[in-house]
């Protein structure tokens, strides 16, 4: 049976007027119709042609809305059968946005931001796509710890267009949170966040800089968030990576219900 037989494209088409990335609204779509049934556990997906014209994307729209399905769980991809409907998971929304280093403070913790590494560069092709850069368009790359009680609690690798970032003091960078530089300090306007939380393997660079003893567990928490901020109406994606030692404290991911 085919996807087209599932869902009617006249049931679901992009809506420009929302300041929501196309992609995003396709993979919004497409869990519906997972969750809901419509695509069910086993089945075959259309190629990225079919896809592009059912629903009136490009391909690199489709691309980016796949990914997101692959990232998430709800979609295996098979070399030389094609993309599949997995089994369905379990999941938590992360929908409080909000610094982790502004929560410590408001319970009285003391913290301190240490600059590892802050230089414009032009991004390599991961963080180009997940940016949805131009050709030769620059970012601003911060690489910034958070130490508390002595200790490092985490590391945050940050990735903003220059253009709506300009290059961003150090001083800035050490006293404020990103949240803070981005609403307040940049005036930027958050139109949607996206984070996903999992266990990883660090690199040695990650263990070293969050002093992770021999005898500790090389597994760490990773989180990646996805901002959509908004510039005079011109909407641009800024990107985190973070990861976290839990072994020098524990994180709690609030949702209000």
């Amino acid at each position: 049976m085919k996807m087209e037989n599932l869902i009617k494209a006249t049931e679901f088409k992009i809506n420009k007027n929302l300041k929501i990335p196309y992609y995003y609204q396709l993979y919004e779509n497409l869990v519906k119709s997972i969750q809901s049934n419509e695509l069910i556990e086993g089945q075959k997906l259309e190629s990225e042609l079919e896809l592009c014209e059912k629903f009136g994307v490009s391909r690199i729209t489709v691309r980016q809305a796949l990914k997101e399905l692959e990232l998430n769980g709800y979609i295996i991809r098979e070399r030389g059968k094609g993309t599949f409907i997995k089994k369905k998971i379990e999941t938590h929304s992360l929908q409080k946005v909000s610094s982790i280093v502004d929560e410590l403070r408001k319970e009285g913790i003391k913290t301190k931001n240490k600059i590892v590494q802050k230089e414009v560069i032009l991004p390599d092709i991961k963080i180009k796509n997940i940016l949805q850069l131009k050709d030769k368009e620059k970012i601003l790359f911060v690489k910034r710890l958070v130490l508390a009680f002595g200790k490092p609690l985490y590391l945050t690798k940050a990735y903003l267009p220059f253009a709506i970032s300009g290059n961003i003091s150090n001083e800035i960078l050490i006293e404020n949170s990103f949240t803070r530089i981005v609403t307040q300090i940049l005036k930027l306007r958050l139109i949607h966040s996206k984070r996903i939380l999992e266990a990883d393997i660090p690199d040695e660079e990650v263990i070293k800089l969050l002093e992770m003893e021999s005898d500790e567990k090389k597994v760490i928490n990773y989180l990646q968030t996805i901002w959509t901020v908004s510039q005079n109406d011109d909407l641009k994606i800024i990107y985190f990576e973070e990861y976290f030692n839990s072994a020098h404290g524990k994180f709690v991911f609030e949702k209000d219900y």
